[in-house]
């Protein structure tokens, strides 16, 4: 981190503009409290380099492997299995499937998460931890740890600003998140992280779908047979999610499981993420949630040395 950078400019999040903080080499630091974020001026040499297989696994990790950031443990859960099916099951329209299902509730847009992850690909297969800032919509800080307590890694989205700080290597890549998902195709974030991460998944109520069931679930298929929904009404949440190709080959699919209810809110206690095609396996479940975090820090901490990569916008 450029330590002779300005710091402590604090600025309302309605009235900041990423674009031009990114443009003045800004990267926002932490949440003082909700409604205010602290920003530091970020020295970034511009350079075009290839990433490293570390760092595509770590995206891979975070960008997707957050994706399967789901909820667990806190002092205030409740285990929740699927229950009694609900009166009118399987004869819900499917209108009334969609209403049941729930929007993402704001007890979730300030967050502090940890999580172990284990993951499996032909480039690396382990087991990590990570410790994980949220404030919607869009600033997310994760520090992803090893094993003996190292941490290896650090990646920070904001706005339309991401950083991927590899701490072993001692690289620290920049872009904007749509670069860095075109130089790293398997990043793929964005701004809706957490509701995919914890399964509030809301199907396109503009396109076409059919439905149907089974015993115990409901399924909703996009008209082209390449998305699929797969709904618990016991509890009127999301379970399954998968993507097929035009071909029908799987290309994703989640499943989210175990779900508890934490401060009044239900979450899914498990979740396993897969893309078949790319031989890649994620699970994670979380040990901690915090949802009324006192302050969430997004300080990246760059050392001095670090070679600074510019992926571009």
């Amino acid at each position: 981190m450029n330590r002779q950078a300005p710091t402590g400019r604090a600025v309302h999040l309605a009235k900041e503009n990423y674009s031009a903080h990114r443009s003045e080499g800004l990267i926002c630091l932490a949440y003082s409290a909700p409604g205010c974020v602290t920003v530091r001026r970020l020295a970034c040499r511009p350079s075009w380099r290839d990433e490293s297989r570390s760092v595509r696994t770590f995206i891979l990790f975070l960008c997707v492997g957050l994706l399967a950031m789901t909820g667990c443990a806190s002092s205030s859960s409740v285990s929740r299995q699927p229950g009694a099916l609900p009166d009118g099951f399987p004869n819900h329209s499917l209108r009334e499937v969609l209403s049941a299902l729930p929007a993402y509730p704001r007890e979730l847009d300030r967050v502090y998460v940890e999580a172990q992850i284990a993951i499996s690909s032909p480039e690396q297969s382990g087991r990590f931890t990570a410790k994980i800032s949220y404030h919607r919509p869009d600033s997310m800080i994760a520090r992803i740890g090893f094993p003996l307590g190292i941490e290896g890694a650090r990646v920070l989205m904001a706005g339309d600003s991401a950083y991927v700080y590899d701490r072993i290597k001692k690289v620290l890549y920049t872009g904007s998140p749509e670069r860095i998902a075109a130089v790293l195709p398997q990043a793929v974030a964005g701004t809706q992280l957490m509701e995919i991460a914890t399964g509030f998944l809301t199907p396109d109520a503009s396109r076409s779908w059919s439905l149907s069931s089974d015993s115990l679930f409901y399924f909703l298929h996009s008209e082209d047979e390449t998305i699929r929904y797969l709904i618990d009404p016991s509890l009127w949440r999301v379970v399954g999610y998968r993507i097929r190709d035009t071909s029908g080959t799987i290309v994703e699919q989640r499943t989210y499981m175990d779900f508890d209810l934490i401060n009044n809110v239900l979450i899914p206690r498990r979740m396993v993420f897969s893309r078949p095609q790319e031989d890649t396996r994620l699970s994670m479940a979380i040990r901690r949630i915090d949802m009324d975090p006192i302050r969430l820090t997004f300080d990246l901490d760059v050392k001095e040395g670090v070679e600074r990569i510019y992926l571009g916008e």
